[in-house]
């Protein structure tokens, strides 16, 4: 907070101290003549034991910077101005807060405040009671006439318009935010509550007159409203919370930042923001499991939140993604600080299970006003400076205003999707599938690259991602099926019979209207189906079994061929994979590249090769890098293989209808299989 502020809240804070101290001396004048505890004390004291209870149990709600309370104790305080003088009404009020405040370690200043405040709000509603005549209507069990309803109304509302005006100014100035801003947010949050409770303290005033045996019946009022607030706040929590790692979600993220930044610029202090991505989480997931992966998560989130400054706010903006938004940072150098504080969380394993996880992250950092001079901006440029830490293997980057090469990132990325496909700025590479067996091509698999004009040529693990996280991944598969279908054509019609591979998202298992998709483009192309295979990987059947099966079963009764690809790192059961409509097992490269040197690996390939003959599917396996694991495969049983032993992915006319190997000739393994053939 600078001294600005700083004047500010306590010239703020002294003018409502000295208005409670002109309301409780009118208080006191208002209450001459009248005995100090009233016509009933002892529903007075049932109301103050019932306020301190109501105090010393607050519903918590997150503030905007800290977590404030809603409290049931207004309804006892309006009661107490019911049936006791004002002075002595106000007097067990703020001793109750006082008490209350005091139990939560408050700062003096705070504790100040709000006595003040509880002093200033009860003795504007006792001035309206008693200027209207109505402030010993009840207490002198006078019945009430027609003008006491308006007044109790006005009473009431008086204590709500005030005590949130008082409330949010103050934090609007600590925290140099527009004052309707603040109540806008505070106002929404307490009316459901205060005014509902404020409401009921005339009834519990004529219940306790009746007999104070009758108050227990009425407070089951008052725990149904505490409880319907409190379950509000709840539901509140989760739509601003990531389940997960209970840390805020993007929603309250972009509040936070959106609030950090028009502080920022009314004080001309600075707002940090370090986007941070975790590296090769992906791969915990496919080899280790979900539930793996979701421990991480959580162990991660809470190491990072442990080293943030309280006034920090770390949240879960994504999968494996985290914002973290520094406010009031002094300077670049500070910001840089406190993410390379944050990466050092990382330099242990994550254990899970008594089992150690490595896991790493990149870091972009940018400051508002040094680098963005708005939240969308600032978003951006930290998002850029993340991608070319995580590309550039540079850890934490902080954006560089005056980089000749401009940067991108996801955000950036999917922005400019849209263009790619209009501009044909996407097209598609094929890898030689290879029969063991004879040696020649018997397929391929299609692989989308982007020509993006920034960046350069983009890998799928750049964007496709990123894609399937939004509606853009539904065009993205659209176009690469319609281009892999009609390149499967043309080389039919060139006399070559190649079954083309095709990767499906998750997002297309779980569309009902995909099989009517690929049949219309099917017909559009005029291709064979029995020469299009669908991949899907493990992960993908997990989720929505029974759309997931409808989905397959369709496209496989429409003639296409399916494949699970990268088998053995998901977590499908063999009562599913039994159920399931599937042609062929793609094993993980994982397992395959190094078999030759890893026992378990090559028992896991066997293992799967073995299932696969079980149950008469194919097997083809992936990452076949040297001819000595070609064999191997091809003595396992292992029918097909794609791998840079055979080629990497390539343009389409590089396909041929050939004995596929370095130098045009036949692998070992190949020309084994050729040997058995002629047999």
């Amino acid at each position: 907070m600078t001294r600005k502020q700083l004047f500010s809240v306590n010239l703020f804070v002294s003018s409502v101290v000295l208005g409670a101290l002109g309301g409780f001396a009118y208080d006191a004048w208002a209450s001459r003549g009248q005995g100090p505890l009233g016509p009933q004390p002892q529903i007075l004291a049932v109301f103050a034991a019932c306020c301190l209870f109501t105090e010393l149990r607050p519903l918590r709600w997150l503030g905007l910077e800290e977590n404030g309370q809603v409290t049931a104790s207004w309804t006892f305080m309006m009661a107490l101005l019911l049936i006791a003088p004002p002075v002595t009404a106000v007097t067990i009020a703020t001793t109750v807060v006082l008490i209350g405040e005091v139990a939560s370690r408050k700062a003096f200043v705070k504790v100040l405040f709000n006595l003040a405040e509880i002093v200033v709000t009860l003795s504007l509603a006792a001035a309206v009671l008693d200027v209207t005549g109505q402030g010993q209507t009840l207490r002198l069990h006078a019945t009430p006439s027609i003008v006491w309803f308006p007044a109790f109304l006005l009473a009431g509302a008086i204590i709500f318009v005030v005590s949130n005006t008082l409330t949010c100014t103050v934090i609007a100035l600590h925290q140099a935010l527009p004052v309707m801003e603040v109540l806008r947010e505070f106002g929404t949050v307490n009316l459901s509550t205060d005014g509902v409770l404020l409401s009921l303290s005339p009834v519990f005033v004529v219940v306790g007159e009746r007999s104070t045996l009758l108050i227990p019946l009425v407070l089951v009022t008052i725990w149904t409203v505490y409880r319907t607030a409190e379950l509000a706040q709840v539901r509140r929590n989760e739509a601003t919370h990531d389940a997960l790692t209970q840390l805020p979600n993007r929603r309250l993220f972009d509040e936070y930042l959106h609030r950090a930044v028009l502080s920022a610029r009314r004080t001309g202090q600075r707002v940090g923001l370090v986007l941070i991505d975790l590296n090769g989480f992906k791969g915990i997931n496919d080899q280790l499991g979900h539930d793996v992966g979701d421990e991480v998560l959580r162990k991660v989130a809470s190491r990072m939140n442990h080293v943030c400054r309280s006034s920090d706010l770390l949240a879960r903006i994504g999968g494996d993604e985290f914002a973290l938004v520094l406010p009031h940072i002094g300077s670049v150098a500070a910001a840089i600080g406190v993410a390379e504080r944050v990466q050092a969380t990382f330099s242990e394993a994550c254990v899970v299970e008594d089992f150690p996880v490595p896991v790493g992250a990149s870091f972009g950092v940018a400051v508002l006003p040094d680098h963005a001079h708005d939240s969308e901006t600032l978003v951006r440029r930290a998002d850029e400076t993340m991608y070319s830490a995580k590309y550039g293997g540079k850890g934490v980057a902080v954006y560089e205003p005056g980089s000749n090469s401009p940067g991108i990132g996801r955000v950036g990325l999917l922005a400019d999707v849209a263009e790619a496909l209009r501009t044909d700025q996407f097209f598609l590479e094929y890898q030689p599938q290879i029969s063991l067996l004879s040696g020649h091509v018997v397929g391929v698999e299609a692989l989308v690259r982007w020509r993006h004009p920034i960046a350069g040529v983009l890998p799928p693990v750049e964007f496709i991602e990123l894609a399937e996280q939004t509606e853009l991944i539904g065009a993205i598969t659209e176009w690469v099926l319609r281009r892999a279908l009609t390149q499967c054509e043309s080389w039919r019609k060139q006399g070559q019979q190649l079954r083309t591979a095709i990767n499906i998202s998750a997002r297309n298992m779980h569309d009902v209207r995909f099989p009517d998709l690929v049949a219309r483009l099917m017909g559009e192309t005029g291709v064979n189906p029995g020469d299009v295979d669908l991949e899907i990987t493990e992960n993908t059947i997990g989720p929505d079994r029974s759309t997931t099966h409808s989905v397959l079963k369709r496209l496989r009764d429409s003639g296409l061929s399916i494949s699970i690809d990268d088998f053995g790192t998901g977590y499908s059961s063999m009562a599913q994979l039994r159920e399931l409509p599937v042609d062929r097992l793609k094993i993980d490269r994982s397992f395959v590249t190094n078999m030759a040197r890893d026992e378990r690996d090559a028992l896991i390939v066997r293992a799967i090769v073995q299932l696969g003959q079980a149950l008469g599917i194919e097997t083809l396996a992936e990452g076949v890098e040297d001819a000595g694991v070609a064999e191997m495969l091809l003595e396992l049983g292992c029918t097909t293989a794609q791998g840079w032993l055979y080629g990497k992915a390539m343009p389409p006319e590089m396909i041929g209808p050939r004995l596929w190997a370095p130098g045009g000739r036949p692998t070992a393994g190949a020309q084994l299989g050729l040997e058995r053939a002629g047999r």
